[in-house]
Parts: C-alpha cells; sequence; structure tokens
C-alpha cells in the first residue's frame, strides 16, 4: 500500500491508495505535481498520524474507518472508477482544506491570479461553471497561478496561500472531469515559497451571446455581499463573519464586476489592475455590525417572546440593511431592522409594537403584526415562551 501526503495551503492530507492500478496512481501524481506530493511506499500506520485522510478503496466507509486510527479526519472514494475517482480526490482534499481553515481563515470560491513583481494578487469569484477555471487556465498562462477555485486568504494581512491544485477539464459531455497539473497545461504556478497579497476581487459576468465588450464598474457594498456571501465558506463559523466579509471587501476598495465575453479579451484589464494603472475609485462605506446575543431558554407556558434568531447578522450600510440566516443573505425593510435591533433581549410583542410606534408614529398594528410574523416565518425571529416562575420552595420548620 502506498500514498501521496499533500499539503494543499499548510493542511497536511495523506491519500491512501488501497488496491488501485498503476494508472490511476501515476495519473494522481502527475496531476498533484504542483503541490509537490511526498511519495510514501510502502505506508504503515505511523505515517497516519495528525493528518487528514482520503482513502481511494473498493471496501465499504465504515470497514475503512474502523482500519485506521480514530480520531483522524477520514473520507473514503469508490476506486473502482478510475476516472471519477481521479475527479472525487480533487474535491476530497478541497473538502479537507476548507474544514481546516474554515472559520480562522477567508475561505472564496475564486480563482486567484498574482503580479510576481509587485505581488499584487486578484481573486475572481464566480459560482461553479460559469467560468472560473477557463478564465484561470488563460489567464494563469500571463500571470502568477496560484488557484483556480479555492482562495484561501489570511484574516489579518490578506495573504494568499496558495493552492495550485488539478485543473478539472470537461473533455467528454457526461464523462469525469480529466485532471491536469496547471503546470503542465502551461501555466505559471507561483513559487512556493512567494509572497502574494489580495488587493482586488473581481466578480465575473460572462455575457454568453458572445456581444458585449468588456467594462467594469465598483459594485456598492450591499450589492457585492449577495455574491460573496453565496462564494464564501466557514462564514458561520467565524465570530463575525459577516462583518468580517464586508470589511474584507473595504480593505479591497471593493468589488469589481467585470462583463466579457471572451476571457482573453479581458487580459489588458487585469494587467492594468494588478500594476496599478487602473483608474477606478474605491469604495468602502461605513457600516454598522450587530450578532444575535446568545439565546435565551423559554419556558413551556408563560407568554410569547420574540428574540432574533440564534447565529443571525446583521449590517446597516446608508439606508440598506441585510441579514444572514442561516448562511443565507436577505434584504429587509427600515422597520425590520429596527424591530431586529430592539431585541437585544427577548420581548413581548406589545413592547416591542410600542418601541416602533415611539420611533415611527401610529403604525397599524395588522400592518406590524404582518411583519413581524413574516421576520418568524423567515428564521430572522425565534418565539419562546417567558420562562416559568419557579416554584416557591417551603421554608424549613425551626420550630423546636
Amino acid at each position: 500500500m502506498r500514498g501521496l501526503l499533500l499539503h494543499p495551503a499548510d493542511v497536511p492530507v495523506l491519500v491512501v491508495f488501497e488496491d488501485t492500478s498503476d494508472r490511476l496512481w501515476e495519473d494522481s501524481l502527475r496531476a498533484w505535481g504542483s503541490l509537490t506530493p511526498q511519495v510514501i511506499d510502502p505506508l504503515t500506520e505511523a505515517h497516519a498520524e495528525d493528518v487528514r485522510l482520503v482513502v481511494l478503496t473498493r471496501r465499504s466507509a465504515a470497514d475503512v474507518v474502523a482500519a485506521y486510527p480514530k480520531g483522524l479526519e477520514t473520507t473514503t472514494i469508490d476506486s473502482s472508477d478510475e476516472g471519477l475517482a481521479a475527479e472525487r480526490l480533487t474535491v476530497h482534499v478541497t473538502i479537507h482544506l476548507l474544514k481546516a481553515h474554515a472559520g480562522n481563515k477567508h475561505l472564496l470560491h475564486a480563482a486567484v491570479l498574482g503580479d510576481a513583481k509587485s505581488g499584487q494578487a486578484v481573486g475572481l469569484v464566480a459560482a461553479s461553471g460559469t467560468g472560473k477555471t477557463t478564465a484561470a487556465s488563460v489567464l494563469g498562462a500571463s500571470f502568477a497561478y496560484l488557484s483556480d477555485e479555492t482562495a484561501v486568504v489570511t484574516i489579518d494581512d490578506l495573504s494568499i496561500m496558495p493552492y495550485p491544485k488539478p485543473l478539472s477539464v470537461i473533455e467528454e459531455e457526461n464523462a469525469p472531469k480529466v485532471q491536469y497539473d496547471p503546470a503542465q497545461r502551461g501555466l505559471k504556478v507561483a513559487a512556493p515559497d512567494s509572497t502574494y497579497t489580495l488587493s482586488h476581487l473581481v466578480i465575473l459576468d460572462r455575457d454568453k451571446t458572445g456581444q458585449a465588450p468588456v467594462s467594469w464598474e465598483r459594485l456598492p457594498l450591499d450589492e457585492a455581499l449577495f455574491t460573496i456571501v453565496l462564494q464564501s465558506s466557514g462564514v458561520q463559523q467565524m465570530p463575525q463573519g459577516l462583518a468580517e466579509l464586508a470589511g474584507l471587501l473595504n480593505r479591497v476598495g471593493g468589488a469589481i464586476k467585470l462583463t466579457y465575453s471572451e476571457i482573453t479579451e479581458t487580459l489588458p484589464f487585469f494587467r492594468d489592475l494588478l500594476t496599478g494603472q487602473l483608474d477606478i475609485p474605491q469604495l468602502a462605506p461605513d457600516f454598522d455590525y450587530l450578532r444575535a446575543p446568545e439565546p435565551a431558554t423559554g419556558g413551556t407556558s408563560g407568554e410569547k417572546l420574540y428574540q432574533r434568531a440564534a447565529g443571525t447578522e446583521g449590517l446597516a450600510i446608508g439606508d440598506s440593511f441585510l441579514l444572514t440566516t442561516s448562511g443565507r443573505l436577505s434584504r429587509i425593510s427600515i422597520i425590520g431592522w429596527d424591530i431586529w435591533s430592539f431585541l437585544e433581549t427577548p420581548r413581548r410583542a406589545d413592547d416591542i409594537y410600542e418601541a416602533m410606534v415611539e420611533l415611527y408614529g401610529e403604525i397599524a398594528r395588522l400592518d406590524f403584526d404582518t411583519v413581524l410574523r413574516a421576520m418568524v416565518d423567515g428564521q430572522m425571529l425565534k418565539v419562546i415562551r417567558q420562562p416559568d416562575s419557579p416554584a416557591e420552595t417551603p421554608r424549613p420548620d425551626n420550630r423546636t
């Protein structure tokens, strides 16, 4: 039995090859070449310490987990279909990376390219299947290539942790994606000891009609967040995840929306952007941030109380008000924001209503109740019961 020890973004991942063919082994060794994998042959139990495991096997997952040291993060891949196994390996290694860094790094679904001279890097944000790998493959021949779909960004200084994983290329419809080492495809893979800092975030907007000229615009913070939240991982594990993302956007001057038809036509844009020659004003608006406090424990029979739903976070950016619920970002009305922000502690509906009347003047109670109910249905607020009054404890009889 043999294995490959990888360190994607400094996360030790041991890939174990159980009963696999020489072809899958050699293809994997070649595809992961840019991560300089360490070959371990023969593989012993001592190697499976302080690592995350990906096991390519024909055994059941339960049998595999039972066979390896307990407490290790272990995933399994059925190796009977070699092409599919190679594709799944890239996914599994990426998942291990995301889990390891969730909550302590910015994790964006983005390709990353850099300028070797200045050390500046740009993240290309887009949903799956909308052109990131193609963009990285084309532009990576002219710029330093750091990743084609996963940006790992250190929160303190915005330094990039490179992840030059294999490029997953569709060569046949309804067939597994073929895995290629980016260096073998002509990309300028960044040197392992090089340092790059995230300086720009670009949201890709490919026009499929083929008619749109290259154009760009700086997006307002609230609009950019709707894309960035969807293309981020680990935000909910951060103490102030939504505020951290908004702060990241402000630190790079705001996100840029890039509209284009063919990625080759964007080369001058990226060259000017990374060398500081693009004249585009930065946006870094102030914002107010709130999050839900620790939820109160309710009773079973008391009066209804309303509180902020656990895990919800809110941003007020000028006259735009945003809330996250279960990782989903929503835009709410000003009265919705005032209701949510008022609930620092659980309150009765009548108390909330009186506070809103004091802010706005007379409000139809039916309209208020409709807003309150919609916020509960949208998981922005939670209803609990007034805590039960503790039963009186009998006083001890001290008579003699």
